[in-house]
């Protein structure tokens, strides 16, 4: 099969399929012919709300058709929203099914940091989407970005994973080698350039494995792209690409993202083929998510991606950091091509994960909310007024309400300073007034409502601050809030640098 050819003449990279055993999907709950159904979560990063064709990309380069058949084959959401505009966050409401400070994790933990490594993490109490799971028989697999605590207390293995295999964090700026982990060891390094491979292909062993010994999975595979080091694979950029990848030496910018979307897609279709010639498509339910927006900056060289039409980016509480592109496909119960209008949260993936499993939920408040009967054509009423939090760090910026959306007075100082304006676009560090916007009719947040409308206001005032009882804010314990965030020696709650 030839790759697909672009203007450069290149050729690219075609998904081939495996032949690895043979075709079978036959997990039965013990003592009964029912399928249990597998689960798969792959959660990108910081792909934006236009990054991907299906959700009209305008970029010149994008190219997503793996991702497109899979919206094609399920359902597209179009108000997809993520629990924080950053990834440690982010990736712990999904998990968990709670908000981060409900979680004890609204911030992202720094490896090169000494007491982030020491004293942030995801808490070993919380309660994990594969700790609802094993007790079911399931296997549970982790894969690559991590990002939820370096410190081997908070790794994967200590939160209901089976297996882990990647590098924990981030991989910085420049070829350089990272640490990758089996489990808790050690075993060697690699280049970002060549983690995504390994990745996928441990995604399909695993999925192989499971058909050999007979048990259902869930696999949650955490891909590095398409945040930096902007370094795309050869194979995947055309010539005016890879030159801007030698010029930028894997620093940030728009010429090479296309490359990076491209490869996602590649590895995305790759593992979409195995899946459907080990005979397993049918029944697992694909979960692709993005952990936040995209990472924009003042200087539209220098960022990535794109969040059209939305305002914001990474780090901020505008949309453009918070709606983001996702599908789930599970062709034994939904049906092919839908678009969802309805608001739905990254924290809605546990309980509606553990509805369909059927395992019971935590003995905990979950945020998320069950949407399996909405996966099969019907209604959930619970989203209809849906209220949701826009947390930075501990501090309470934006409520909403239904299709009203309240951006809460603040000042620089009351969030961590991946919230400030230096870092992501749009950002405002400081509001003296509420601004109130109707995502229904200005989905990008340019016609503030404020004024014509004080009793909402009003309402939406006293919501947020009935909240920051329950969840805290910068300056405020909340009464539910997770006692590793606003312990004293938290360094969450400690001054923030300038």
């Amino acid at each position: 099969m030839k790759g697909k050819s672009f203007s450069s003449g290149l050729k690219y990279k075609v998904p081939v399929l495996i032949s690895m055993l043979p075709l079978s999907s036959g997990f039965s709950n013990s003592g009964s012919d029912e399928q249990k159904t597998n689960f798969i979560i792959i959660v990108v990063d910081d792909v934006g709300y236009n990054d991907i064709e299906c959700y009209n990309s305008r970029a010149s380069g994008i190219s997503t058709p793996n991702i497109n058949k899979l919206a094609s084959n399920g359902i597209r959401f179009a108000d997809w929203q993520s629990a924080h505009s950053i990834s440690g966050p982010s990736r712990a409401s999904i998990l968990t099914g709670r908000y981060p400070s409900r979680c004890g994790y609204p911030v992202s933990s720094n490896e090169n940091a000494p007491m982030h490594y020491e004293h942030l993490g995801l808490p070993q109490d919380e309660i994990t989407i594969p700790e609802l799971l094993k007790p079911l028989g399931y296997h549970t697999v982790a894969l690559g970005k991590w990002h939820l605590g370096e410190n081997p207390k908070y790794r994967p293995l200590r939160h209901g994973f089976d297996e882990y295999f990647g590098c924990l964090h981030n991989f910085p700026v420049g070829v350089i080698p990272q640490d990758i982990y089996e489990g808790d060891s050690l075993i060697g390094q690699e280049i970002y350039e060549n983690i995504h491979d390994k990745l996928t292909d441990r995604a399909i062993r695993t999925m192989a494995s499971a058909i050999e010994n007979n048990q259902p999975f869930f696999i949650y595979l955490a891909h590095y792209l398409a945040h930096g080091p902007w370094e795309p694979g050869r194979e995947f950029a055309n010539d005016e690409e890879w030159q801007a990848r030698q010029e930028f030496q894997g620093r940030m910018n728009q010429k090479v993202f296309p490359a990076m979307i491209r490869e996602l897609d590649w590895q995305i279709g790759k593992l979409m083929n195995a899946l459907i010639e080990l005979g397993l498509e049918r029944n697992t339910v694909i979960i692709f998510v993005s952990d936040n927006g995209p990472w924009l900056t003042n200087d539209t060289l220098r960022s990535a991606g794109s969040a059209w039409p939305l305002r914001g980016s990474k780090f901020n509480t505008f949309e453009g950091g918070h709606r983001v592109p996702a599908i789930i496909s599970w062709p034994a119960s939904i049906g092919k091509g839908m678009v969802c209008n309805e608001t739905i949260s990254s924290m809605d993936i546990l309980p509606t994960v553990a509805a369909i499993a059927g395992a019971p939920l935590p003995d905990k408040i979950i945020d998320g909310k069950n949407i399996s009967a909405l996966l099969k054509g019907g209604k959930v009423s619970e989203l209809n007024d849906r209220e949701l939090l826009y947390f930075h760090a501990t501090n309470l910026q934006a409520i909403r309400v239904g299709d009203w959306k309240l951006h809460l007075p603040r000042l620089p100082h009351h969030t961590h300073f991946m919230g400030r304006r230096n870092v992501g676009r749009g950002t405002i560090d400081t509001l003296t007034e509420p601004m109130l916007f109707n995502l229904e009719s200005d989905i990008d947040e340019s016609q503030d409502l404020a004024e014509e409308n004080p009793e909402i206001v009003l309402q939406l005032l006293r919501r947020a601050d009935e909240r920051r009882k329950e969840l805290g804010d910068w300056d405020i314990k909340g009464f539910d809030e997770h006692y590793l965030t606003v312990s004293k020696d938290s360094i969450i709650k400690r001054p923030i640098r300038n």
